[in-house]
């Protein structure tokens, strides 16, 4: 990348090929955009540039000892705790390298996923930000994960998942790149396809079940209950050669998003206690369908209601929603109701919509290994159909930053604290003054790219409510 100076970085934004009106393509585009960038942040650019530039990326096979430990130790708690079941009935384990695909709905997956399958040992694609946090930092390479940009291209991610197929070891990817609020399957990146035909190696799945109202998002901690991991095949090698990359990526949105039939009837998932179940609900249902009104709604023991019209419903074992009388809940169930608040979302924004911006705090990796993410200044975040203006200070200089709408299809996120950014290998954690906000500006991300984007790079997930 050819730069003027080292002071001034010129980033290009992509032409708007949905407006055909100039005038507004020249207001709300402007061609380029120059940003001063602080010296400390520059220097955490070139690293990151250095990084993703290198051909080559040493990858260990995940620590056998580890493994063994974590298979004796973790799996049979898991198997207890959430009466894990494990159906393999649609499946045969191909012999050498393959990849494993799966839905992604905590932050636990992993475990469950990758020890299902034990003594098959298989290195995991793992979001960056993992690896800036001590012990993680050690526990990660020594397990053969391989870091990854989300949402951002990233060669070496590429690189070292190739390494380990050349080997003949196994990948596994989760494709949403981050975990599903209401427990839907959220779409993937349409490169996803791309990636796997390329990789040329037989691909299976697992659907994981269960897991939404076991682990909510809304609260801390684990509830037990019943969850269940269906593992099937998907394409072989010949499948992937004969097929287009729009038809692989057809294939994997039906399969994990359960519309192909393969997960089998079950009993429904449940979890065994039916306290205080509701708690913490109205963090990611912050919408009411009844009047409208946002950040209304709250929830206590297994009820959510509205504070402004009344509207009710009582959370039972099961995850379903029973509306009060007269209440209107969609389809009595969390997964319909998130669905309709990104809806309302989407209908706020528009060409001549009034940019929505918030006050943050940034936060950015630390100079120490293993150090995490350190505050580095503050300023205000602007979303506008062109894009994510961030305009403050950073390392106690003034800087303007610009995130287009084409390259932030969704945000990586932690509830109720922040959503988090990755461009150009760097990774901004922004935390918004009003922290409930957090997951709307995850909603408005999606939305805006579903809505402003010249090329959408999502698939749409299972009923998504952002098409």
């Amino acid at each position: 990348m050819k730069t003027k100076s080292s002071n001034v970085i010129k980033l290009k934004r992509l032409s708007n090929k949905r407006s055909k009106d100039p005038a507004k393509i020249k207001a709300r585009r402007p061609k380029s955009l120059k940003i001063k960038l602080p010296k400390a942040i520059r220097t955490k650019r070139l690293d990151a540039m250095k990084k993703k530039r290198s051909n080559t990326m040493k990858v260990k096979r995940p620590n056998a000892a580890l493994y063994f430990i974590a298979y004796i130790l973790v799996y049979p708690a898991l198997k207890v705790c959430f009466r894990l079941k494990v159906d393999r009935k649609n499946l045969e384990l191909p012999k050498g390298p393959y990849i494993l695909l799966s839905n992604h709905v905590t932050m636990y997956d992993f475990l469950m996923v990758m020890l299902s399958l034990y003594p098959h040992r298989i290195n995991a694609v793992t979001s960056q930000k993992y690896f800036l946090y001590r012990p993680l930092n050690k526990i990660l390479p020594m397990m053969g994960c391989i870091p990854k940009n989300m949402f951002d291209p990233d060669i070496r991610s590429i690189v070292g998942m190739k390494t380990v197929i050349n080997r003949g070891d196994r990948i596994i990817l989760f494709p949403e790149g981050r975990c599903s609020t209401s427990g839907d399957y959220v779409g993937m990146n349409i490169a996803t396809g791309k990636l796997i035909k390329k990789l040329g190696v037989p691909v299976i799945t697992c659907c994981l079940e269960g897991a939404q109202i076991c682990k909510p998002h809304w609260r801390k901690g684990v509830r037990c209950g019943r969850e269940r991991v269906t593992y099937a095949n998907l394409f072989s090698k010949d499948d992937l050669a004969s097929l287009s990359v729009d038809e692989i990526n057809a294939a994997i949105d039906a399969r994990l998003s359960g519309q192909d039939g393969i997960t089998p009837p079950d009993k429904p998932f449940q979890t065994f206690s039916a306290r205080r179940l509701a708690e913490g609900l109205h963090l990611i249902l912050y919408w009411c369908p009844k009047c409208g009104s946002e950040y209304t709604t709250q929830s206590s023991g297994n009820t959510i209601s509205c504070t402004a019209c009344g509207n009710a419903a009582d959370l039972d074992r099961f995850g379903n929603l029973i509306p009060a009388p007269d209440a209107v809940i969609p389809e009595s169930s969390i997964s319909s109701w998130f669905r309709d608040q990104a809806r309302h979302e989407m209908q706020n924004l528009s060409d001549d919509m009034e940019p929505i911006s918030e006050p943050v705090t940034v936060w950015m990796p630390s100079s120490k290994p293993g150090g995490g993410t350190e505050k580095c200044g503050s300023g205000t975040i602007q979303l506008d159909p062109g894009g994510w203006h961030f305009n403050g200070k950073l390392s106690d200089e003034q800087v303007d930053l610009f995130f287009p709408v084409e390259t932030v299809p969704a945000m990586p996120y932690e509830h109720h604290e922040n959503f988090q950014i990755y461009a150009n290998g760097i990774y901004y954690t922004f935390i918004p003054e009003d922290v409930k906000k957090s997951l709307k500006f995850v909603i408005l991300a999606e939305c805006a790219h579903w809505k402003f984007s010249s090329r959408v790079v999502i698939t749409p997930g299972k009923n998504s409510g952002f098409v």
